[in-house]
């Protein structure tokens, strides 16, 4: 009798590109997992290198299996993008052009409707093709209704002011614009400030969906932890973001832990501006004292007070 096999099917695994993934990689490698130094550079060069890999699958008949969360439509936009342009770059290749047996992208997708990096204004489609307004910019997707809803913090109140009787209290976006300016003018040069500024622009993001939280609240620091972090990761904001926010909340880098000494020096500081108007507020500048003798500016905030 004949010897009849079954067909092997190939599957090859990859990976979204994303500011969290790299981050790890660079600090945290997986045991026996070489990643060259072109894909350890930037996004950009994770992002060539992902594609590289997915047209490779694609001229040898694998199947990809991607191992990354994708949680919300604009994520399945990007990883769209990223299977059609793993297939279209093998299929333009003279060294590797794909066979009929090729598998191309799923039948769902339509290729016009694909969403491609930031190109010169005659080869960029319209944001408007993207799934529930979803915009790309640069390889970063945002959906349009984040973008919005963020807003929201123009229109929130620091819930710490209006406990203690602060007419007309400064809003969540105030303060962080307060942090940020902050980091414009004493952020040191051995941390990165673009870093810096943009954990500053973002660390209380969360607060617009789940409000101020304070110590007052009856909440830990554990729950408040988690609901924040449960907020932002449902909230249509970049990676790049999602990242920024989880860094700042560990706490653990650097630049992370001076914008927590900038967050308690804007408060600070605004307290000071209050008690002009006769409110005693000593209880928001105590922190800030002690940090600013640790980072060399105690004199913008004496221990003493």
């Amino acid at each position: 009798a004949a010897d009849v096999r079954a067909p092997v099917a190939l599957f090859g695994s990859a990976l979204l590109p994303n500011d969290a993934q790299l981050q790890q990689f660079r600090e945290r490698p997986w045991n026996g997992v070489h990643f060259s130094a072109k894909y350890l550079s930037s996004l950009d060069g994770m992002t060539e290198c992902t594609r590289e890999v997915l047209g490779t699958f694609a001229a040898q008949s694998v199947q990809p299996i991607i191992e990354s969360k994708v949680r919300n439509s604009a994520a399945v936009a990007a990883l769209r993008e990223l299977l059609q342009c793993g297939v279209a770059s093998q299929g333009s290749s003279g060294t590797m052009a794909p066979s009929a047996a090729t598998p191309g992208p799923p039948s769902s997708l339509n290729p016009s409707k694909l969403r491609r990096r930031w190109a010169p204004k005659s080869d960029t489609p319209s944001n408007a093709d993207l799934p529930d307004a979803a915009i790309s910019c640069d390889g970063h997707i945002v959906a349009k209704a984040a973008l919005v809803e963020a807003l929201g913090l123009k229109d929130l109140p620091r819930t710490g002011w209006i406990r203690k009787g602060v007419p007309a209290p400064e809003s969540v976006a105030a303060h962080s614009w307060g942090v940020a300016f902050l980091a414009t003018q004493l952020c040191p040069a051995s941390l990165d400030r673009g870093r810096v500024l943009e954990m500053a622009v973002v660390h209380d993001l969360a607060e617009v969906r789940v409000g101020d939280i304070t110590p007052e609240d009856g909440i830990t620091k554990e729950q408040k932890h988690h609901i924040e972090m449960d907020a932002i990761h449902n909230m249509g904001v970049t990676e790049r973001t999602r990242t920024l926010f989880a860094e700042y909340e560990a706490h653990e880098t650097a630049e992370a832990q001076f914008v927590r000494f900038l967050d308690k020096l804007d408060m600070a500081l605004q307290a000071e501006r209050y008690e002009r108007a006769g409110l005693d507020l000593p209880q928001f500048k105590e922190e800030a004292a002690k940090l600013a003798v640790q980072y060399g500016f105690s004199d913008l905030i004496p221990p003493s007070l």
